[in-house]
């Protein structure tokens, strides 16, 4: 997949995320999901526009998503049966690749010209 093709991919799927947040805001009533909303749909948007600042708010959700799930499994790993372990260390693996894809990608797009100066 080109590169700027894969940046466009990441950009909807950070806006899809962020949109997901503000459903589970007005779901759940809380503006605690806002937190996780702006830096989704700003970083989504950015990239979508190609600004370079939007680079950072996607290692920050990046990081932030797959902290979240490890957070989640050591909290609750010891109460779950063997069969939905399985299935989240599948998730977070999936997190965790996409994640690094995601970052080395947009790095490579934003960097791309500093080697050549």
């Amino acid at each position: 997949m080109h590169r700027d093709t894969s940046v466009k991919v990441i950009a909807l799927v950070l806006l899809a995320y962020g949109v997901y947040a503000v459903w589970l805001m007005v779901t759940y009533q809380s503006v605690w999901f806002l937190l996780w909303a702006v830096p989704c749909l700003v970083g989504g948007a950015g990239l979508a526009m190609s600004r370079a600042w939007s680079q950072y708010l996607l290692y920050v959700v990046a990081t932030c998503t797959v902290a979240g799930w490890a957070a989640f499994v050591t909290i609750s790993w010891s109460g779950l049966e063997a069969q939905t372990i399985v299935k989240l260390f599948a998730l977070g693996f999936g997190l965790m690749l996409f994640s690094i894809w995601s970052a080395v990608v947009v790095f490579r797009r934003f960097h791309r010209h500093d080697a050549q100066i």
